[in-house]
């Protein structure tokens, strides 16, 4: 049979369409967090733990010389409760964690080094249930957990923007005195490095953080709300830091994609909200619209 010039080309177009939409479906399947999950977390190649734990410590001092922190031992108790429920379950129950309440209006938390977090008093009013809630610190967990701070701080050293500071090393940092370990934090805050993380840091540390949550027993669906949420809101009402996000909308179906494809019904189970939370709620400060909003990462 012979086949002529126009059915030929007409099959070589349907088959031209049909890898197409095999590639398109391969593309539609294909999981961003594929790269995470066999990855080597720890320590080597950046500062010792012991020597992370005290930069942490002279980095919340140097925080507190510019951020305040809400002193209602209520509401501190809770995210204190909630933030070493998520950190018990995560990859790094070794170190010590704390967590902060800052005294801000905009919709943020962000994490330093060595298990320091800290939550904003506008996430707390915009989140609806505490699994949403949880998503956030989980996420903020998860920072520390890649030692994406830590990261930070290598980069630093290696382009010189830690101009007049000599390297950062585990023995060097280990003899140093207090005051030079507190000029490192300063230089580290003021210039922003801790908390501005990659793109790719950021899906990492959703990536933690869903496990994280998913481990805690919370709703893994919280992530998703939360994402929505994100993505509903004027950029005004968030740091600028978020612009070194990704978009909350690609963020919401890397997560539906991991659920569907690992964690399918974890999204309609677990804690999903308390009668605890909507109480601390109450609680929060009302925002002082004549102080200027910090926004953090």
């Amino acid at each position: 049979m012979r086949i002529s010039k126009h059915q030929l080309s007409h099959m070589k177009l349907l088959t031209v369409l049909l890898v197409c939409g095999l590639f398109l479906d391969a593309l539609a399947q294909s999981n961003v967090y594929d790269k995470f999950r066999t990855r080597e977390r720890s320590n080597k190649g950046y500062l010792s733990v012991e020597d992370e734990l005290k930069l942490a410590a002279e980095v919340h001092a140097e925080m507190l010389k510019k951020t305040r922190l809400v002193q209602n031992r209520e509401l501190t108790q809770y995210i204190e409760s909630l933030g070493q429920r998520l950190a018990s379950k995560s990859e790094r129950r070794d170190i010590p964690w704390r967590f902060f309440v800052v005294d801000d209006p905009s919709v943020n938390a962000f994490a330093t080094l060595g298990g320091y977090v800290y939550v904003h008093t506008g996430l707390i009013s915009a989140t609806t249930s505490e699994a949403q809630l949880a998503s956030v610190v989980g996420h903020e967990i998860g920072h520390i957990v890649g030692r994406h701070g830590l990261e930070n701080v290598k980069k630093s050293q290696k382009f010189g923007t830690l101009a007049g500071i000599a390297t950062i090393a585990g023995a060097v940092l280990g003899g140093r005195s207090g005051a030079q370990i507190g000029e490192m934090a300063g230089g580290l805050i003021a210039g922003g490095y801790l908390m501005k993380h990659s793109r790719e840091a950021e899906r990492e540390a959703d990536f933690l953080g869903l496990y994280n949550i998913r481990n805690a027993d919370y709703n893994t669906g919280g992530m998703i709300q939360m994402f929505e949420m994100l993505a509903s809101l004027n950029p005004n009402q968030m740091g600028s830091i978020m612009s070194s996000h990704p978009a909350p909308r690609e963020r919401a179906a890397n997560t539906r994609r991991e659920i569907d494809q690992y964690l399918r019904g974890t999204d309609a189970r677990g804690r999903a909200n308390s009668a605890e939370f909507q109480r601390i709620k109450s609680l929060v400060p009302s925002p002082q619209t004549n102080r200027k909003v910090r926004p953090r990462g």
